[in-house]
């Protein structure tokens, strides 16, 4: 049997709301006649699905509030009690937690009134129970079934439902003698006689084993759920302390790095060049000598060229009286050499046609390679003129669009990177790299607007901070 633990009533009769603790050893109600003893025993009557006493009704309780809903709740324990049992009263509804709650919902049903009742889970309020589906509420046959496993049997239910007058001469007897009395009343006798045998044979092993297994399983997936969920933790933590190392630690000195190596690689271009351009200069000493040499070689040459062209004119001479007389001769050779040469051509045709084609296809590949190199080439030109001047990186597209969205609500504000510059490029890299994690963090420049920006950044999820000093 359970054990009532708190009372709490609403719209009912004339009480707006009301809540009375029940987990004491004895329970006392006194008051004067009217003031609404009956009242709380009748919401409770209700609550458990009996009928309430002096011809009263839930009905008359419900038209004396003048509202349309009238709730009645109360929280129970759901412990195992006694040694004997490990089982919890309301284990046969899938209900594990020390606490439950108990509710009757009542309703105007056009010109009529209707009850309906739920039990759930720990200590729900009667808020919380008014979003529940239509689904989870249960008649007043099924609700007795309900209560009827947890304990509340019926015998217990007939005394309950006792009349006033007829409870007074009970408080005379001690409890063993009230127990047999009210048995005897309802014509169970045998069952008290029996009743040490009937606890002993009341719990059948099967059933309590089959409890006990739902029990075990419902713990088990529990446990397994929150494990997972511990593990998922984990390893969000974990992730989260690589990407602050990385954002912090790793990514710095990585750059400061490359930036290092690019800017060694420069100096030894430049040493480079400066050798070449030594180098030049005394390769031009060299030759500007050796031009002058030549240049009087030059003249010597002219004279000579002037003898061997006089030279030349007579054997000229005698060379083209040799012509005319080997002229015959010579158009032989002529034709012979033509007729080789025309034959060799046309043995070869094909494959000088082939050749013509595969080198027009390469023409057209090496064509499309440099339109598709010169695109690139101006894309990074490009990109390398708008880069040129800047002395920060751009700023992130989350940044920029939380930026516009409270220029939009006419938010003023600024950026911590707007208004940080470091004047020395050999720090700048490091610097920038320890104060990355505040560089994006939003001031207002007026501290009322701090709610409205809040709100904006809750929103758009924005990942740094606002503040407005």
């Amino acid at each position: 049997m359970f054990h009532l633990q708190s009372l709490e009533l609403l719209q009912w009769d004339y009480c707006q709301r009301l809540t009375l603790p029940l987990d004491g050893s004895i329970i006392t109600i006194a008051g004067p006649n009217g003031s609404g003893k009956t009242t709380l025993l009748d919401a409770m009557r209700t609550l458990l699905g009996l009928e309430c006493s002096g011809g009263r009704s839930y009905k008359t309780y419900a038209r004396h509030a003048n509202a349309d809903t009238t709730w009645l709740r109360a929280t129970v324990d759901n412990r195992p009690h006694g040694r004997q049992t490990s089982t919890r009263p309301f284990a046969r509804n899938l209900l594990y937690a020390d606490q439950v709650t108990l509710a009757c919902r009542i309703e105007r049903n056009g010109g009529d009134w209707q009850r309906r009742y739920c039990m759930s889970d720990g200590d729900v309020a009667i808020e919380t129970l008014a979003q529940l589906p239509e689904k989870d509420w249960l008649g007043l046959d099924h609700w007795r079934k309900r209560l009827e496993g947890a304990g509340l049997s019926r015998a217990i239910a007939r005394v309950l439902a006792l009349e006033q007058g007829q409870t007074d001469r009970l408080c005379e007897f001690s409890p063993k003698e009230l127990l047999r009395l009210v048995f005897e009343v309802f014509g169970d006798q045998e069952v008290l006689d029996r009743y040490e045998e009937a606890r002993r044979h009341q719990r059948d092993l099967a059933a309590e084993v089959t409890l006990a297994e739902q029990e075990l399983a419902y713990s088990e997936a529990q446990l397994a759920q929150l494990d997972s969920r511990v593990t998922l933790y984990r390893q969000y933590q974990g992730k989260l302390r690589e990407r602050e190392i990385l954002a912090a630690e790793v990514i710095p000195v990585l750059r400061w790095h490359e930036e290092r190596q690019t800017t060694a690689g420069r100096l030894r271009e430049l040493h480079r060049q400066r050798l070449h351009h030594n180098e030049q200069r005394r390769q031009r000493s060299s030759d500007a000598l050796q031009l002058s040499a030549l240049l009087t070689q030059q003249q010597a040459a002219r004279e000579k060229v002037s003898t061997l062209e006089r030279d030349k004119a007579e054997a000229q001479q005698a060379q083209q009286k040799a012509r005319d007389a080997e002229k015959p001769v010579e158009e032989l050779v002529k034709q012979a050499d033509e007729l080789l040469a025309l034959s060799a051509v046309e043995g070869d045709a094909a494959q000088l046609l082939s050749r013509v084609e595969e080198l027009e296809q390469q023409k057209g590949a090496l064509n499309d390679r440099w339109r598709d190199l010169e695109q690139q080439r101006k894309e990074a030109q490009g990109a390398l003129e708008r880069l040129s001047g800047q002395r920060q990186a751009p700023k992130p597209g989350d940044v920029q669009q939380f930026s516009r969205s409270l220029r939009q609500a006419g938010i003023a504000h600024h950026i911590l990177a707007d208004v940080i510059e470091i004047g020395d490029d050999h720090w700048r890299a490091a610097a920038e790299g320890v104060l990355r994690a505040s560089c994006w963090v939003v001031v207002l420049d007026d501290p009322k607007d701090e709610a409205a920006a809040m709100a904006l950044a809750e929103r758009e999820r924005y990942r740094h901070y606002v503040v407005s000093d």
